[in-house]
């Protein structure tokens, strides 16, 4: 068993067993805001995360949820695998070529992921004298085992049509204006190529 944590969760991972127990909980004091408002509410991370993978629950590339409490706020879902940045195994077109079969289940349901930072909190860096967002989240929501890739983390995605969406508020909403599936697959893709590998913080417990 080994632990991770998000901005608003911790997750116990048991690979041998292949599950994982994610527990939204808010962050802690000195990063200010509980939830920031990008995610709003613990409930509606809880909510999104349930009504997208319910979603996605036959497709390939997903975690699986097993169980889950909205209440207590936690989910239990199958392992998705091994952090991309830590473990991604040299050959990255095989991951290429599962990129865009993902974005077309996403599509197939109505989700659109937060594949870029909301320009409020983006990283400006500079190239040639042009000021640009630097990517945002495909590398933190992707997996590995081994030469099979998935996503994860659909607490800051939105599951369109949805009945929490008359509540989504305007930030959460602006951070979707610019939303396009075809550059999600160019980030995507791109980012799969250019990681450079990262040594891990913490031990991974797969044995």
């Amino acid at each position: 068993m080994y632990t991770s944590g998000g901005e608003t969760c911790s997750v116990e991972c048991y690979p041998k067993e292949n599950y994982v127990i994610k527990q939204f909980k808010p962050r802690k004091p000195k990063y200010g805001w509980e939830v920031e408002p990008l995610r709003q509410t613990l409930d509606l991370c809880v909510q999104r995360e349930i009504i997208c993978l319910e979603r996605l629950q036959n497709e390939k590339g997903f975690p699986k949820i097993l169980d889950y409490n909205e209440k207590e706020k936690w989910i239990k879902m199958t392992w998705a695998g091994l952090p991309f940045v830590h473990f991604a195994l040299p050959d990255r077109e095989k991951y290429v070529e599962q990129a865009d079969a993902l974005i077309d289940s996403l599509e197939k349901h109505n989700i659109q992921v937060a594949y870029d930072f909301h320009i409020q909190w983006s990283k400006v860096i500079d190239v040639k004298g042009k000021s640009v967002r630097k990517t945002g989240y495909c590398k933190s929501m992707m997996m590995v085992k081994e030469y099979e890739l998935s996503l994860i983390d659909f607490e800051r995605a939105w599951p369109l049509g949805c009945e929490q969406e008359a509540i989504f508020n305007d930030t959460f909403k602006d951070s979707f204006a610019l939303h396009d599936n075809n550059e999600f697959r160019r980030t995507l893709k791109h980012t799969i190529k250019e990681t450079i590998l990262e040594e891990p913080e913490q031990d991974y417990e797969i044995e």
